[in-house]
């Protein structure tokens, strides 16, 4: 299944939704999603697509490919949206950005336990 890349991400959002904030804030922000999705929905899963989640920085290739599908390419997208209105005070497109977020972060959650079984989980005898 095709991945989106920071360099995909960053310019489909940066479309979306023109601002003033660096690339390397957004790919800060980029690092923070796919830390979370990491730790809480990929980790303790069969066939994750990786072991360890080391992050992003200014230094990280735009080529690098982020942890969730291209299909849910807006998770990334209103994920940075949400901050950005956030840091700009603008709340009611915050709360917006927000919705949009948990939606696509319920469906991207939805389809990941969908797809991929809880790990094994080995039993400890007493």
């Amino acid at each position: 299944m095709k991945r989106i890349t920071i360099d995909e991400a960053i310019a489909y959002f940066d479309e979306q939704c023109p601002n003033q904030f660096s690339r390397e804030n957004k790919i800060a922000l980029l690092s923070e999603l796919d830390e979370y999705l990491f730790e809480n929905i990929i980790r303790d899963r069969e066939n994750a697509p990786i072991s360890e989640f080391v992050g992003y920085d200014d230094e990280t290739s735009g080529s690098q490919e982020l942890l969730a599908p291209f299909l849910f390419r807006e998770l990334y997208r209103f994920f940075i949206e949400k901050s950005v209105h956030y840091a700009n005070r603008e709340t009611a497109a915050y709360n917006n950005a927000l919705a949009m977020f948990e939606a696509y972060f319920e469906n991207y959650f939805s389809w990941y336990n969908k797809n991929h079984k809880t790990a094994s989980v080995k039993s400890i005898n007493i």
